[in-house]
């Protein structure tokens, strides 16, 4: 019973790690006038896909958050798709 249970906690903490950070609750998190670094933060380190102004990140599904930065690198606009 004692090796089911740990073996259950493990499961649980490897799962919890491994979440997608392309979610409803990392979105909401993400606010104007953030830097580069901390959205990145939020979203596990993951670096984003880059394209000019815009930074996307993906994840299954076809579920995309993408943040627009000034020229200053601070969130000045956020956008979600596929959820």
């Amino acid at each position: 019973m004692k090796y089911s249970l740990g073996l259950l906690t493990l499961l649980c903490l490897v799962v919890a790690g491994c979440a997608d950070p392309v979610n409803v609750d990392n979105f909401n998190r993400i606010q104007p006038g953030m830097t580069i670094p901390e959205v990145e933060e939020i979203m596990g380190g993951r670096r984003p896909e880059s394209y000019q102004t815009l930074k996307t990140w993906r994840g299954p599904n076809s579920r995309t958050i993408t943040i627009e930065i000034d020229d200053r690198g601070l969130v000045v606009n956020k956008t979600r798709d596929g959820f």
